[in-house]
């Protein structure tokens, strides 16, 4: 058997429909070095876990001090700890391709930090993200609104619509008027400025997302307009101090009421399930899918992307995807949280559910040298499992080859539209009016996505 479906995984472009991917302006202000470079990615979550103490892990990500060799000393012993497990090993990746470090060590670190050429100029952020990772496109998550200007004029960055304030009971009332021009004193207002925020950012968006799992469970339950028009009244109020029945009232309308708006214009309505990012503070009775069988039930129209496979409840979002036409899955952040869990979700996935509802790769990250090892690591799994159908005789090479290109390129290239929305993005990047009109999803950001002060 010829090797032409590993050569195809590895060199074939690929779609990531989830990123985190910093603006570029506060790209540049990062003075990185070689250790922010590997290490400032969810690995620390895992040297944590391993027994590293915040301290070191501070001094780790500490630019300011140049001694290469020390800063990683401190987490060295943890490292050896988790270097097999899935985050480490995207930090392997990106290592030997950015960095032709082979092994991992205080000394490579050092000799290696003294001949990179990475250092944060302008386009890095782009070269690294579709020249090295050989990315077709980027969806970045700016986890929150509104939408930045350098997305407009492009077509390489495409935005996700964050909604996590609605979701999660909380909305933010004044940016949502600034946006919109509609000011909240009621229900219905807060519909009509929803409203207008969709009317005017559904063309160039992807699109909406949500990861109110991090503050909230995902069980959704129907509400009136009265009970939400009551709950917003509290949100008025008492703000922060809303108590939590009256918060998730609210959360549960706006979840409902954004789901309908997402299938009059046709956008994926991307939903964090499964896992947390971070440490010490992961409710597990929050992040199942399965706690969403009744929204997805009640909005028929409207596409349901679930993201991170529900890692651990893998099967339960399988049987979702199986049963409801309207639901689908995204393997964003899931190859690197447990690349053996991946690979064997891909299989039983193919085996139990239509392969167009699903979706390969997202790196979830907000740097594109985390992204760089990520997608080294999807590539080389994905291969593996696919190889693995070939040789027990369910794909033929070529079909296998088939598969990987659908999985990788074509699928979510249709299922999110990107030639509409790219033409969308070139367009509204040459209308003037447009760029400098008051009332529009799009400023230039004032905070960075690692400071937006969400999950």
């Amino acid at each position: 058997m010829t090797d032409d479906l590993s050569r195809f995984v590895a060199q074939s472009p690929l779609c990531s429909t989830h990123e985190h991917t910093e603006f570029e302006r506060f790209y540049q202000e990062s003075r990185r070095d070689i250790l922010t470079h590997l290490f400032d990615n969810y690995v620390i979550h895992d040297l944590f876990s391993a027994g590293a103490n915040p301290q070191s892990i501070e001094a780790l990500l500490d630019t300011s001090n140049p001694d290469i060799e020390n800063r990683f000393k401190a987490v060295e012993t943890a490292w050896q700890r988790i270097r097999m497990g899935g985050f480490a090993e995207a930090v392997r990746l990106a290592a030997f391709e950015l960095f032709e470090i082979e092994d991992i060590s205080p000394e490579s670190l050092r000799r290696s930090s003294e001949t990179t050429n990475l250092v944060d100029s302008p386009g890095e952020r782009l070269r690294l993200l579709r020249d090295v990772a050989n990315l077709d496109h980027v969806q970045v998550d700016p986890n929150r609104r509104p939408l930045p200007l350098e997305m407009l004029g492009q077509i390489f960055f495409h935005y996700d619509l964050n909604v996590f304030d609605l979701c999660n009971g909380t909305p933010e009332l004044s940016e949502l008027t600034e946006i919109t021009g509609e000011e909240v004193h009621s229900i219905s207002s807060l519909a009509s400025a929803i409203e207008r925020l969709l009317e005017r950012s559904h063309k160039y968006v992807v699109a909406l997302k949500s990861q109110h799992a991090y503050k909230r469970t995902l069980e959704w339950t129907e509400r009136s307009d009265d009970e939400a028009a009551s709950a917003l009244d509290s949100w008025l109020r008492l703000g922060s101090n809303i108590s939590e029945a009256d918060r998730l009232c609210l959360g549960d309308w706006c979840t409902s009421f954004v789901a309908r708006l997402a299938g009059t214009y046709n956008l994926p309505f991307k939903l964090h399930t499964g896992l947390y990012g971070g440490n010490g503070f992961m409710n597990l009775n929050y992040i199942s899918a399965r706690h969403l069988s009744r929204l997805v039930a009640r909005h028929t129209s409207t596409r349901f992307l679930l993201m991170h496979i529900a890692y651990p409840y893998s099967d339960e979002l399988i049987a979702l995807v199986k049963h409801y036409n309207n639901v689908a899955v995204d393997m964003c952040w899931a190859w690197c949280i447990n690349p053996v869990h991946a690979s064997e979700f891909v299989q039983r996935f193919i085996h139990g559910a239509p392969v167009n509802k699903l979706f390969i790769f997202g790196g979830d990250a907000l740097t594109p040298a985390a992204t760089v090892g990520y997608a080294l690591q999807a590539r080389r799994w994905l291969a593996r499992c696919l190889r693995r159908e070939v040789s027990e005789g369910f794909l033929t090479e070529k079909s296998g080859v088939d598969l990987a290109g659908f999985l990788m390129m074509d699928n979510p290239k249709d299922y999110f539209d990107v030639a509409a929305k790219s033409a969308a993005l070139l367009a509204a990047g040459s209308d003037t009016a447009f760029r400098e009109a008051r009332y529009n999803p799009f400023r230039n950001p004032t905070k960075s996505i690692r400071n937006s002060g969400r999950s």
